[in-house]
């Protein structure tokens, strides 16, 4: 499997225009860097341009406001600006031609006429500067996931693994989208300077590319969507949890922490993962055998 960081112009342009049409709250702190883009933003405001087309093309069916999922999977499906060149066509699958024309259109003129491209040649070497160690952490995520899973290659279907650093999104936040064979990791910091992109949250994110069709092949239609993706967030912190379990601090903290969200049985979960750690079936198995146990500790 290939591994690769982008330092992603096409990532940053398309949170450059959802934080130009109000993409999250502000919150406090925020990254110095996406400070610079609202600063930058702000000035276009001042020289009487809006931002309405922008807001009336991603506001496309009424969407989600917090994702944009069709929009992500465009770029994703689309080579760096300026020319976009069309890489992978699953993105029909969720976006008219039209719509996608119009955004195209945006994006061009967001990056020239609004000059965006000029903000982003003074600030990638940001980027460039966490790359290094961005790569030693993803090797260290996928390595780590690999082992606790057990799994062969015909078991992991996917040919590229793609991390890319966006300082434009909130703290913490992870996409982890999945395209043909390539799976995506888009993540935004995290508040600790000195790694602001851990093995942890890459692994989590790397993690949905193969729990997700695992577990859609094994539960099928046993179980609702929404059940469906909470038992893949369980198993998923579970994993990352028991994979660094010799880490103290981090284990006993994260712990408390999902309890104290909504995966109070996070506990019960363990319970059936260290079971699955003392045998030496592979992790496909395992789900097959112990998915009634596993959807009961999950759900109720």
């Amino acid at each position: 499997m290939k591994i690769k960081i982008e330092i992603s112009k096409r990532i940053f342009l398309f949170y450059i225009m959802l934080n130009a049409i109000g993409y999250n709250p502000e919150t406090h702190p925020i990254h110095p860097i996406r400070k610079k883009a609202r600063h930058f933003l702000k000035n276009i405001v001042k020289n009487k341009i809006n931002f309405e087309n922008a807001e009336k093309i991603l506001n496309y069916q009424n969407l989600n406001k917090e994702f944009w999922f069709p929009f992500r999977t465009w770029i994703l499906c689309h080579e760096q600006p300026q020319n976009f060149k069309e890489i992978n066509s699953i993105w029909k699958k969720y976006l008219d031609e039209k719509t996608s024309y119009e955004f195209k259109a945006e994006c061009s003129y967001f990056w020239e006429k609004l000059n965006i491209k000029s903000f982003w040649n003074q600030i990638y070497k940001e980027y460039l500067k966490i790359h290094n160690k961005c790569l030693t952490e993803t090797k260290l995520g996928v390595k780590s996931a690999i082992y606790y899973l057990r799994l062969s290659n015909k078991n992991i279907n996917i040919n590229q693994f793609i991390v890319i650093p966006n300082f434009l999104d909130e703290y913490h936040r992870g996409l982890g989208p999945l395209i043909d064979k390539t799976a995506y990791a888009i993540l935004g910091p995290s508040r600790n300077k000195n790694n602001q992109f851990p093995s942890q949250r890459i692994m989590h994110e790397f993690l949905h590319a193969i729990i997700n069709p695992l577990t859609k092949k094994i539960f099928n239609t046993e179980i609702t969507n929404k059940e469906l993706s909470i038992i893949r967030e369980y198993l998923i912190h579970a994993i990352v949890l028991r994979s660094n379990k010799n880490n103290k601090k981090y284990y006993n903290k994260k712990i408390k922490l999902l309890e104290n969200q909504y995966f109070k049985n996070i506990k019960k979960i363990i319970l059936i993962l260290e079971k699955y750690e003392a045998q030496k079936e592979n992790f496909n198995n395992f789900l097959l055998r112990d998915k009634d146990s596993i959807k009961k500790a999950c759900l109720y």
